[in-house]
């Protein structure tokens, strides 16, 4: 399965106001349920300049979007397929190595399936 990204401002607009929200130390991670009838969760990637130049964010954007993928490929046991993921990270996300990103997103959809 590919990953499918949110990327009309809209929609993150939506998302922020209406969205149950995940705190972590590297991410915000907002779930809103889709309006979708395909039952495939769509992804959309906030990171602002604060964090870095663009070459930072692009980077950052690329590690992310690899994660998502793996996890992907095993969706039921991660996603709940009716809701939408935006992920907003943090200035401290740059210091984080892509093994550690990996396991803390494991750790956060895993927790926060059924919710």
């Amino acid at each position: 399965m590919s990953l499918i990204t949110i990327k009309k401002r809209s929609e993150f607009i939506k998302s922020n106001k209406f969205s149950k929200k995940i705190y972590t130390p590297n991410f915000i991670i907002q779930k809103i349920e889709s309006n979708k009838t395909d039952k495939i969760p769509y992804f959309g990637f906030t990171i602002t300049k604060k964090i870095g130049s663009a070459i930072v964010r692009n980077k950052i954007k690329r590690r992310l979007k690899a994660i998502i993928k793996e996890l992907l490929k095993c969706k039921d046991k991660y996603f709940d397929l009716s809701f939408n993921y935006i992920l907003i990270c943090k200035k401290e996300i740059v210091k984080v190595s892509y093994n550690d990103l990996k396991n803390e997103l494991i750790d956060i959809f895993k927790s926060n399936r059924v919710s």
